[in-house]
């Protein structure tokens, strides 16, 4: 259960990676005051609002999906303020990692990539200062490594019985007894944390059929949103072990609520004791991480209060 990647691996105390090739008039920032409103008077700016972010994050995004090298953005601003820019990337990075039915999206993104490096330089302007930003995101598989995982991925599903049309529980059921099956805990890399990222991925679980406990949540996703299943990926702590260690799962959708669904365990164990289970099951062995914890996060994914009944 150890060697888990979070965005917390960051580089100059930031979470998340990179935006991409944008010319400096399609990216147009002014300040803010304090309330966050728009302001007219150069007076009193205490940071910096970007409004086409939607635009900027999608294209952000593709550039992660093609495992581009560098990312560049250009832009404008009253302040020469170290911090409100880099706070600022981190805020539209975050954002490129958003829900979607895209299965190569999402988590799928969030959890094979380890923070990028920030470099930016800024002179005046006018009354503004003109600011330029690099950004170079660290993924953990190449794009000659993804389209492995599509390979594969369409292989597996084509010639198998299960389909976007099958029942949820049968799709849920398939994925987790396909991971079971195929895939073997990485106990040389469990307690060397970096030393080998691969095994955090979909792309290890089914290349090199290992992984650990990211590399099982992250291909579990995969497959399940090729599936057409809504499941997120949850981490935090587990103490299945006997000691409190770093750990990832899922949780997903059937019949209209969440349960979860922790496939390493059950690899491990030989058993099914983690799947489709709820909160009150699982409090014994697992926590969550904080964000996963919200009254936000919960409404938007209602757990079961029952254990689903296979």
């Amino acid at each position: 259960m150890a060697g888990i990647r979070t965005m917390a691996s960051k580089r100059r105390a930031l979470t998340a990676a990179a935006i991409a090739l944008f010319i400096a008039a399609a990216a147009i920032v002014i300040n803010i005051n304090h309330s966050g409103g728009r302001n007219t008077d150069k007076s009193g700016y205490t940071g910096i609002a970007i409004y086409n972010t939607d635009e900027i994050t999608a294209v952000f995004r593709q550039t992660l999906e093609h495992r581009s090298n560098s990312v560049r953005i250009s832009f404008r601003a009253y302040t020469l303020d170290e911090y409100a820019v880099e706070e600022t990337v981190g805020e539209l990075v975050r954002d490129a990692f958003y829900e979607s039915s895209d299965p190569k999206g999402g988590d799928y993104l969030r959890y094979q990539y380890g923070g990028y490096e920030l470099k930016y330089s800024s002179s005046p302007e006018g009354d503004m200062y003109q600011y330029n930003v690099s950004l170079t995101p660290v993924c953990y598989t190449s794009i000659e490594q993804e389209d492995t995982v599509d390979t594969i991925v369409e292989d597996l599903l084509n010639t198998s019985d299960i389909s976007p049309a099958s029942p949820d529980l049968e799709k849920v059921r398939w994925v987790h007894d396909y991971i079971c099956d195929t895939v073997a805990y990485d106990t040389v890399h469990k307690h060397q944390p970096g030393s080998n990222h691969i095994q955090s991925t979909a792309y290890g679980a089914l290349y090199y059929h290992t992984a650990l406990c990211q590399g099982y949540a992250v291909l579990a996703y995969r497959l399940l949103k090729e599936l057409g299943v809504d499941v997120r990926i949850i981490t935090g702590v587990c103490n299945a072990s006997g000691k409190i260690e770093k750990h990832a799962w899922n949780i997903v959708k059937v019949d209209g609520l969440y349960y979860n669904m922790d496939v390493t365990l059950d690899d491990q164990d030989g058993s099914m004791d983690y799947f489709l289970k709820t909160d009150d099951h699982f409090e014994d062995t697992h926590t969550r991480d904080a964000e996963f914890m919200s009254e936000e996060f919960y409404t938007e994914y209602p757990m079961s209060e029952e254990n689903y009944h296979l």
